[in-house]
C-alpha cells in the first residue's frame, strides 16, 4: 500500500502474501518461523484489512484507488463507504453495475456511450509527460457511484473500466485524477527497489522478511520527504517573488521559495506564445536526492555536488517533448495539442444515464 499526496508519494504498509498450500504445510511453516496465529487470506483480505487499521488508526486520506483485483472486493468497497471515503478502482469487462435501465456489464455499457460523450482529459503526469485518454462517465443506479471508462486515443478499443464511489458531490475531474494514482504507486514499488533495495534480500524467515521490509521503507520515506515540495512552496505557473522563476497567475497563499523548488518551467498557454529563455528545473526526484545523500558532506563536495544536481536537473527540464505523430517537434505544436485536449473550465461534462431514451446523456459539472 502506498500514500500519495500531491507533494510526494512513498510506501506505507505492506502484508506478505501467504499462499494457501503454505498455509496449510507445517513443516514449512516450522522451517519459516511463520506465527502460528498467521492463516490463509486473500489479497482482497488483506487489502481490506490494511485499509480497515489505515482507517481505524486515524490515517487522514479521502481516496482509495486500486487495480482490478481490489475493485472485485464488495467488502473492500463497503468498507470505504461506511467509513465515507470515495474510491475509484479498476474492474474487469464483466463487472457489473445497477443502471436505471437494469443491471448491465460494463463492456456492454461502453457501447451505449454515444460519440459526444467521450471526453480527452489527463490523469496525470508520467515519464513522457501528461496521461492523456478518453473519459465517459456512466451513472449508476445510485446517486453516489459511477462506471467511468477510459478509452485509448490511439486505440478506441482499448478499454478501461473503474467503478467509483463518493461520499459527496464530485467532479468528473477528481475522478480521472484518483484513478491515475495508480501510476505513482507503481514509481513507489519501482523506487523501493532501485533505491532502497526492497527485492535485494536472500531471506527465508518469516521475521527477517518484515524487518528488511521495514526498513527499506523507511528508507524510501526518508528519501521522498527530502524530495516533497516545503510548504507553502508556490506551484507551478505561481506568481513570481524575490528569487522565484516568473509565472501567469498568482496561487493563494503562496510564498517565496526558492525556484529549485518548483517543477518544469511554466507550459505555454497559446500557440503563438514564445518558449521562454528559462525552463527552470525539473522537481527533485528520488534517485537524484539518493545520489545527494551518498554523497561526501563536506563543504567543497557539498557546493559541487548541488551544482552539478542544479546543473542535471535543468537540462533534464529542456529536453525535447516527443512529437505527435505527423508533426514536427516545436513549441506551437505542443501549445496546440494542450488547447485542443484539455477542457476549459467552462465545459460541461456529459454523463450516461442508461434507459433514458436515445439522447441517454446528461449536463454535469467540469
Amino acid at each position: 500500500m502506498a500514500y500519495v499526496t500531491a507533494r510526494a508519494h512513498t510506501l506505507f504498509n505492506f502484508c506478505l502474501y501467504l499462499p494457501k498450500q503454505w498455509s496449510e504445510n507445517t513443516a514449512r511453516r516450522e522451517r519459516a518461523q511463520i506465527p502460528e496465529d498467521v492463516v490463509f487470506a486473500t489479497k482482497t483480505e488483506q487489502g481490506t484489512a490494511m485499509v480497515t487499521d489505515a482507517i481505524g488508526g486515524g490515517v487522514q486520506f479521502s481516496w482509495l484507488a486500486g487495480d482490478e483485483v481490489y475493485g472485485r472486493s464488495s467488502k473492500l468497497r463497503a468498507a470505504c463507504e461506511d467509513a465515507g471515503k470515495g474510491y475509484v478502482l479498476a474492474v474487469p469487462v464483466s463487472f457489473k453495475v445497477t443502471t436505471p435501465a437494469g443491471r448491465k456489464d460494463a463492456a456492454a455499457l461502453a457501447r451505449l456511450v454515444p460519440a459526444r460523450c467521450w471526453e480527452t482529459r489527463t490523469c496525470g503526469r508520467g515519464c513522457k509527460g501528461h496521461r492523456d485518454y478518453q473519459w465517459a462517465l456512466v451513472a449508476a443506479s445510485s446517486p453516489r457511484h459511477w462506471l467511468l471508462i477510459r478509452r485509448k486515443i490511439s486505440d478506441p478499443a482499448d478499454l478501461a473500466f473503474f467503478y467509483g464511489h463518493a461520499p459527496g458531490l464530485v467532479s468528473v475531474s477528481i475522478l480521472v485524477k484518483i484513478a491515475g494514482k495508480r501510476w505513482p504507486v507503481e514509481e513507489c514499488f519501482q523506487q523501493g527497489k532501485g533505491q532502497a533495495g526492497l527485492d535485494q534480500h536472500q531471506l527465508r524467515l518469516w521475521h527477517s522478511f518484515h524487518r528488511h521490509t521495514v526498513l527499506s521503507m523507511c528508507a524510501l520515506a526518508l528519501v521522498a520527504v527530502a524530495t516533497a515540495r516545503p510548504p507553502g512552496t508556490p506551484v507551478p505557473w505561481a506568481a513570481a517573488g524575490p528569487g522565484t522563476a516568473a509565472g501567469p497567475q498568482a496561487e493563494p497563499g503562496a510564498t517565496d521559495q526558492p525556484g529549485h523548488w518548483r517543477d518544469t518551467g511554466k507550459l505555454p498557454a497559446s500557440a503563438d506564445e514564445k518558449p521562454p529563455a528559462d525552463m527552470g528545473l525539473i522537481r527533485m526526484t528520488v534517485p537524484e536526492a539518493r545520489r545527494l545523500l551518498a554523497l561526501p558532506g563536506h563543504w567543497a563536495g557539498q557546493t559541487f555536488r548541488d551544482a552539478w544536481s542544479i546543473w542535471r536537473r535543468r537540462h533534464q527540464a529542456r529536453a525535447p517533448i516527443p512529437p505527435l505523430p505527423g508533426t514536427t517537434p516545436s513549441h506551437r505544436n505542443l501549445a496546440s495539442k494542450i488547447n485542443t485536449e484539455r477542457p476549459s473550465p467552462g465545459k460541461k461534462t456529459r454523463t450516461v444515464v442508461p434507459g433514458r431514451g436515445p439522447n441517454a446523456a446528461t449536463s454535469e459539472r467540469s
